[in-house]
Formats: structure tokens, C-alpha cells, sequence
């Protein structure tokens, strides 16, 4: 069976009709669904593709490349090849958060926490680059916790409310309110 590469060079420098295109089109759609079925996308699988077939490979499975084979399309000697590697993007969404869980009597209703704000920033990517460097989900998250204090908040909050009733701690009632009334603005 005649390749699209093979098919694309019998052009020669004449302009191909309709058809061929068609046909083209077709021997590349199969090559390239034959490389979406396998785990791993390898420099060999990439270099027998004409160079539509290596566009769709750099814009749709970039993901599925080993480093050999992104290292080649991201130096593919066609312009369009390069910058459907430059600028992959995954199509598949990440998972929503789970829902918060139900209020309980110690814990008023949850929000977003900030492991629900990392990943929501991380948009199913592995490591995002930030003014700081390279980050995890683990690192944005510490880097939101920094900067805002309400996780810290609402710990003091459980270990205060773990005093309320005992008669011999004074101030506890109303440091619990306190904690509470700023906590509230802020959820």
C-alpha cells in the first residue's frame, strides 16, 4: 500500500487535482489513526509521515511522543509542523473537582479549597511555568496557601473548636466567634 508521503512525492512540482488531494487526505487520516491507537509515538512512526500527517501528529498527539519524536516535530523543517508542537495543547479537559462536602455543625459550608484552585489553574497539565519556576500541582498549591491565609485560618479554627465546653479554658467561646467572623467574608 502506497504511504501519503509516497502518494505526496509522485506529485512531483505539478499541482495535484481534487481527487488526489481527496486521496491524500484519506492515506493520512488512516497513517495517523493508526498512531493514535499505540501507547507511544516514535521517532521511526514519525519520519515514514508526509507533512500533513506529522501537523496532525504535533497538534493532536504531541502527548502520546516520545522525546525523540517531539524533539523532531518541534524541528521539523515545515514551519506549520514546528508550530503545532510549539503550541500543543491536550484535548482532554481535567476532571472536575469533587463537590464540597455537606456542612456539618463544626464546619460551616465548604468552598473552593486550594487544592481545587491548583488543579482548576493547572488545567490537567504536570507542571506549569510560574514567575517562580517550573510548578506541580503541589507547588501551586503552596504558593496559594502563601499567600492566602485562610487555610491556616480554618485549622486554628478546628483546634480552637476542639477546646469548646471545657470549662477549665477561658476565652475559647470567643475566640471561636472571632475566628469565625473572619473566616466568614472570606469563604
Amino acid at each position: 500500500m502506497t504511504t501519503a508521503l509516497e502518494y505526496a512525492a509522485s506529485f512531483g512540482r505539478r499541482k495535484p487535482t481534487k481527487d488526489q488531494v481527496t486521496k491524500l487526505e484519506q492515506l493520512r487520516e488512516h497513517e495517523v489513526a493508526m498512531l493514535a491507537n499505540k501507547d507511544m509515538i516514535t521517532v521511526q512512526d514519525v519520519s515514514t509521515l508526509e507533512w500533513g500527517g506529522k501537523f496532525e501528529i504535533a497538534n493532536k498527539l504531541f502527548d502520546k511522543c516520545d522525546d525523540s519524536a517531539k524533539h523532531a516535530l518541534l524541528h521539523d523543517p515545515h514551519s506549520a509542523v514546528c508550530a503545532a508542537a510549539a503550541l500543543f495543547k491536550p484535548a482532554a479537559r481535567p476532571t472536575a473537582p469533587p463537590p464540597p462536602p455537606p456542612p456539618t455543625a463544626s464546619k460551616p459550608a465548604a468552598y473552593a479549597t486550594v487544592a481545587e484552585v491548583a488543579a482548576a489553574i493547572m488545567n490537567g497539565k504536570k507542571r506549569m511555568a510560574t514567575l517562580y519556576g517550573l510548578k506541580s500541582v503541589e507547588g501551586i498549591e503552596e504558593m496559594i496557601a502563601s499567600t492566602h491565609p485562610t487555610s491556616l485560618l480554618e485549622r486554628a479554627e478546628t483546634f480552637v473548636a476542639g477546646f469548646e465546653g471545657d470549662d477549665l479554658q477561658e476565652g475559647v467561646d470567643q475566640l471561636l466567634v472571632d475566628l469565625r467572623a473572619v473566616l466568614k467574608p472570606i469563604r
